[in-house]
């Protein structure tokens, strides 16, 4: 370990690495705008330290995208995917029904900011949503239902 910084020594640095790291290095100019030369020109003449900082930030980043799960080749998993979404847009379009239910009892227990024919439309437009995974759902025959086996 160095004295100065107390981290490990850096691993070998690959060209995929360091690129990573110049594009890391990069996004903190990017609201600036500047040209991707000015950038590389900036990070070949960044101090030791601030280049090591973003190489193993380029690690960390790397060896966690390696390690995700890839699409499957067969394109399966995009009927998962729908489902998911599917599931997710119930279950939330199914809490702003219950809410829209206890403003209209007059049971909400809190006070919304929002006016209620806005809430209202966006229901409308969440199970008109919802009607369209459906109608999709039966002409690419996927079992919207169907639970993924992680799950079970």
């Amino acid at each position: 370990m160095s004295e100065e910084t107390l981290e490990p020594p850096l691993p070998p640095i690959d060209a995929r690495t360091e690129a990573v790291a110049e594009r890391l290095f990069g996004l903190k100019w990017a609201l600036r705008k500047d040209s991707t030369e000015i950038i590389h020109e900036e990070w070949q003449t960044a101090s030791e330290w601030i280049r090591d900082g973003y190489l193993r930030q380029a690690i960390e980043v790397l060896a966690t995208a390696d390690q995700a799960q890839p699409a499957s080749a067969d394109g399966s998993d995009y009927e998962e995917r729908m489902r998911v979404e599917y599931r997710d847009l119930t279950a939330r379009a199914g809490r702003l029904r219950d809410m829209l239910q206890r403003y209209a009892d007059g049971t909400l227990d809190f006070e919304l900011v929002c006016p209620i024919s806005l809430l209202s439309r966006q229901l409308d437009v969440m199970d008109a949503y919802a009607n369209l995974l459906r109608h999709r759902a039966k002409i690419e025959h996927v079992n919207l239902e169907k639970q993924d086996s992680a799950t079970e």
